[in-house]
């Protein structure tokens, strides 16, 4: 996809919410500082990937909106949902939901999910509320010994019904989330699908994320900033990743500042922000 719709100097940012853009609220506000001045380069897109629902973040942007920016696109529910921002609100993008739909039965997922509960007893795992529930995620919290047990039993019956599916790991604290979602979702393909829609080049467009569940998403061909306060996991894959050469340091920034700061910092690194 072309990028002659963007000057050479224009970025797309797709960051994460939780820990990353948002926490403490001054760092937020010094990011939506510098996007709402001349210093952002003309032409520039933010988009934001979380975990969260609409809903969610409905209620996040409702209670930090003198802090936040309001993006130009949003993903949320890892990867599962695209949404362009509109007059009326925010409108699901269609064709990404029926790619999803391609090999892939919510029903199945669910009823497998369902036994894997129940052989780990209903006080070790447990299916997540609702709004974390899409047709084309199934999401399940378990305790740390016992997602094996959850990840196994999702893998064989999608493989029993010819499913192309992907399991998604993540949390801490002694529990875990354990999402299965359809192949072709995820942080890192829906960043590819807007980034081809919004028409910027892998290094016009920055990832930025602070926990392992953003690995996918940092895996890609665009560059990448790790904030400064991110889960040791992360740290840790970017670092064997450049020690190896597998990611080239001109393309990784790992930022001292945490969340928003550690952007802004990374967008200097980049020459994105002078």
């Amino acid at each position: 996809s072309s990028s002659s719709s963007s000057s050479s100097s224009s970025v797309l940012i797709v960051s994460d919410l939780d820990g990353t853009m948002v926490g403490h609220d001054e760092y937020t506000r010094a990011f939506r500082d510098f996007w709402s001045s001349s210093a952002k380069p003309a032409g520039s897109k933010l988009v934001y990937s979380t975990g969260r629902s609409l809903a969610s973040f409905n209620d996040l942007i409702a209670k930090k909106s003198d802090v936040m920016v309001e993006p130009d696109k949003l993903i949320c529910a890892v990867g599962t949902k695209v949404f362009e921002r509109s007059a009326d609100g925010w409108i699901e993008d269609d064709g990404w939901s029926k790619a999803l739909g391609v090999n892939w039965s919510n029903a199945v997922v669910a009823a497998a999910a369902k036994r894997a509960v129940d052989e780990c007893g209903h006080e070790n795992a447990h299916f997540r509320p609702a709004d974390e529930q899409n047709e084309h995620k199934v999401t399940v919290g378990v305790k740390d010994e016992y997602a094996s047990v959850v990840e196994r039993m999702l893998r064989d019956a999608c493989a029993a019904s010819g499913l192309d599916h992907k399991i998604i790991i993540s949390g801490s604290c002694g529990w875990k989330f354990v999402d299965c979602v359809s192949a072709g979702a995820g942080k890192l393909e829906s960043l590819e699908y807007v980034r081809k829609q919004l028409g910027f080049e892998h290094l016009q467009t920055i990832a930025c994320g602070d926990s392992g569940n953003d690995i996918l998403m940092l895996s890609g061909d665009t560059r990448c900033i790790i904030v400064g306060n991110a889960e040791s996991e992360l740290r840790q894959w970017a670092n064997n990743r450049m020690a190896n050469g597998q990611l080239a340091l001109e393309r990784v920034f790992l930022a001292t500042e945490n969340e928003a700061l550690g952007i802004l910092q990374g967008l200097r690194e980049f020459g994105f922000y002078t």
